[in-house]
């Protein structure tokens, strides 16, 4: 059900910023066309087109094993040492294992090292996984491989390559809705040093951003849009990234790994100092207290729901 849900969202943003980026598009081939107050519905749809083809290209990639490395170069990743292999490495064996004794399939998984302290791990994109240098250090085998199968099923659920999904159907609109604020902070800055930062310096740039949203009105609208859906996209990723973190916790366990990522989290559970105040602000962490994540294992080992 929530990959259905992260789908249609994915639909629905991959949609709204081909229609942005047309706009977009649309407004500058106009606006050196001359400009015009009446719609020229063949050069928003040829925009349409241009646009839909750059997205959907991008997206591609995005998914495919490209997508993997090219969102690798965004962390602090590189391959593992002589040592590092010797820890990891047999865990990943033993995941690969006993995924392929309860799926009948074999798991894709290759793993990178992070180098910072903080005990961590992450998916990134189809097939690739991370962790911390600071993890190799204070945790034992089963605790590495706990966190590995943990990653695991971020993979096995398709969530780290939606997520990337995500962020590159959301991209377009987090950008244009930003370029619009640039410009007007260009506009008046560009007009008070003209004018000396006179009353005629916000004149002139008041009148530079009349003009552009008479030649860029399209955009204009569709900037206006996104105001309400990059609300949406936050909502949806705070609603969504606690499950996620849960589903890829009871992964690890249906892999025999409860016992350890417990013994894991109880040595780390004082590091999870949350002193936000405000009725959303609690929930805007990317992962549940460790807290909860220990209750939820312990109440799954018992049998509870």
């Amino acid at each position: 059900m929530m990959n259905f849900l992260r789908g249609a969202m994915l639909v629905f943003l991959t949609c709204y910023s081909c229609l942005f980026m047309a706009a977009f598009l649309y407004s500058i081939r106009d606006a050196l066309q001359g400009g015009s107050f009446h719609m020229d519905v063949p050069l928003y749809l040829n925009s349409l087109l241009w646009a839909s083809a750059i997205l959907l290209a991008s997206l591609l990639i995005s998914v495919s094993p490209l997508g993997d490395k090219i969102v690798s170069l965004f962390f602090a990743t590189r391959r593992q040492s002589l040592r590092e292999e010797q820890k990891i490495n047999p865990a990943v064996e033993r995941i690969k294992g006993l995924y392929h004794q309860k799926y009948g399939l074999e798991l894709d998984i290759n793993v990178c090292v992070m180098d910072e302290p903080h005990i961590n791990g992450m998916a990134l994109g189809r097939e690739t996984a991370a962790i911390s240098t600071g993890l190799l250090k204070v945790a034992n085998d089963d605790e590495i491989a706990g966190v590995l199968a943990h990653e695991a099923g971020h993979l096995h659920h398709k969530d780290s390559v939606l997520a990337l999904a995500l962020l590159v159907a959301g991209l377009p609109t987090v950008l244009l809705n930003y370029l619009l604020s640039i410009f007007f902070r260009i506009s008046f800055a560009s007009g008070g040093a003209a004018g000396g930062g006179s009353p005629i310096g916000l004149l002139i740039g008041g009148a530079l951003l009349i003009l552009f949203l008479m030649l860029f009105v399209y955009y204009v609208v569709f900037w206006a849009i996104s105001f309400l859906v990059l609300w949406l996209m936050r909502v949806f990723e705070v609603s969504t990234q606690w499950k996620m973190e849960y589903r890829a916790d009871e992964f690890a366990m249906q892999l025999g790994y409860a016992p350890a990522l417990i013994e894991l989290f109880e040595r780390v559970e004082d590091e999870d100092i949350r002193n936000s105040t405000g009725f959303l602000s609690k929930y805007l962490y990317s992962h549940p207290p460790t807290a909860l994540r220990i209750d939820r294992l312990e109440r799954a080992m018992l049998g509870e729901t």
